[in-house]
């Protein structure tokens, strides 16, 4: 009898759907998956390298479950970027080079030290998930200096549209009620001869005759400004939540180009503000870094003052960490006190902003999405994917329901159902 496996996730939206994929697949090849890790034999850790802290965070997992008596598979991202680490850190562990990908079958079954690539991709899973993440490709275009993703994942592949179109429509038809496109970079999507995200959109909404919500993902800024004319019609259909997530890291030019990034970020402000004006409710987030090797005192301020601007209305910031493989790594750095007081300094200006956006839905009554339930409360999208908890009521879920908000904090709404729905 076969040993049983669990899946751990770690990471971003991509990470998730190549998790989903391979999940599916074993359970086709004939082994068992299981949701409980204790009852497991095997654990195949879907892994991410962009951070230092994440890092070790997996390998100290690793280690705990190899002390356990469980075997494990360290796949994706960290085992693609730095085998040698995740082996020496883990003697024990089979290091999987590889993703959604069908060799980790074999993995499954290889010596403990093993080193195993994927070479076959397999095919898109079917899930029963209300939120279902799709890959519509990997890999970008871009060489920034201080990402280590790009060393996972170096080359550009995007699905062909028509398997997208497809398995939209399966994933909704089997009760998905959001699909999130997702790739390393959106707006690198390209299907030959003329297909870019825009008509990938368009197509999806045009042939899912269905209703539920698409969530674009990621952008780098360079590509996002060259289709967001083409875009912005699209936001028309409230099937396409009105969001955007564009990472400025930011706001001073000579840090941006330094990373090996290359736009201007006030000028990319200035159109996501305009589009904004034109799209009404667009909600855009972006991620800065702070602590990057170049990034002076007037830099960190200048990236402080765009922020300030409102522009952004989710902001996810992060403390620089090197990473190996990457050019940014070999610059001289900051110090650690230098960082971390920016990091504070840059945590409470986006609380506070936070905080002023969210109190402005206080009193008004939307047409949310519910999307997912715990224990103890619903959640819920907004049509600008605005996170919303609601009282438990599993009923609920995967509906369309109307919300009075009642309250907010920095991360989310806290709504109330309303009695009449019909409104």
């Amino acid at each position: 009898m076969r040993t049983k496996i669990f899946f751990r996730t770690y990471g971003c939206t991509l990470n998730q759907a190549d998790s989903l994929a391979a999940k599916r697949f074993v359970e086709k090849s004939g082994y068992t998956v299981t949701e409980s890790q204790d009852e497991a034999g095997c654990v195949v850790l879907f892994t991410c390298a962009v951070r230092r802290e994440t890092e070790d965070r997996i390998l100290s997992n690793a280690k705990e479950l190899e002390g356990i008596g469980k075997k494990v598979v360290v796949a994706s991202c960290l085992a693609a970027s730095r085998p040698g680490k995740v082996l020496t850190s883990v003697p024990g562990a089979v290091v999987f080079v590889g993703a959604d990908h069908e060799e980790i079958v074999q993995a499954l079954e290889a010596h403990p030290g093993s080193l195993v690539y994927g070479r076959a991709r397999t095919a898109v899973p079917t899930s029963s998930s209300m939120v279902y993440p799709l890959k519509i490709s990997e890999g970008c275009v871009s060489n920034c200096y201080f990402c280590i993703t790009k060393v996972a994942r170096p080359r550009l592949w995007s699905r062909p549209s028509s398997e997208i179109v497809n398995v939209v429509n399966r994933a909704v038809q089997g009760g998905a009620v959001e699909v999130d496109l997702t790739s390393m970079d959106n707006a690198d999507y390209f299907e030959p001869p003329a297909t870019r995200l825009p008509a990938l959109v368009l197509k999806i909404l045009h042939e899912t005759n269905l209703q539920f919500r698409l969530r674009l993902g990621m952008m780098n800024p360079a590509g996002a400004l060259r289709i967001l004319p083409a875009l912005e019609p699209l936001f028309s259909d409230e099937r396409l939540y009105r969001f955007l997530h564009i990472p400025l890291q930011s706001g001073d030019e000579e840090v941006v180009r330094s990373m090996n990034r290359h736009y201007e970020p006030l000028a990319v402000a200035k159109a996501l503000s305009s589009l904004k004006e034109r799209v009404t409710g667009l909600r855009v987030a972006t991620d800065i870094m702070v602590g990057y090797p170049t990034e002076t005192e007037e830099a960190f301020e200048r990236t402080i003052a765009l922020l300030r601007t409102g522009v952004f209305d989710k902001i996810h910031m992060f403390r620089f960490t090197p990473r190996s493989h990457t050019k940014a790594a070999s610059m001289p750095q900051l110090g650690e006190s230098v960082k971390k007081r920016r990091s504070e300094a840059a945590s409470q200006v986006i609380r506070e902003l936070h905080e002023r956006k969210n109190r402005d839905y206080v009193n008004r009554t939307l047409r949310v999405l519910v999307t997912g339930c715990t224990a103890s409360r619903d959640e819920a999208r907004t049509e600008n994917y605005t996170k919303v908890y609601l009282p438990y009521n599993p009923s609920l879920l995967g509906k369309f329901v109307y919300v009075t908000i009642r309250d907010t904090t920095p991360e989310h709404l806290v709504g109330e159902p309303l009695e009449d729905q019909n409104c």
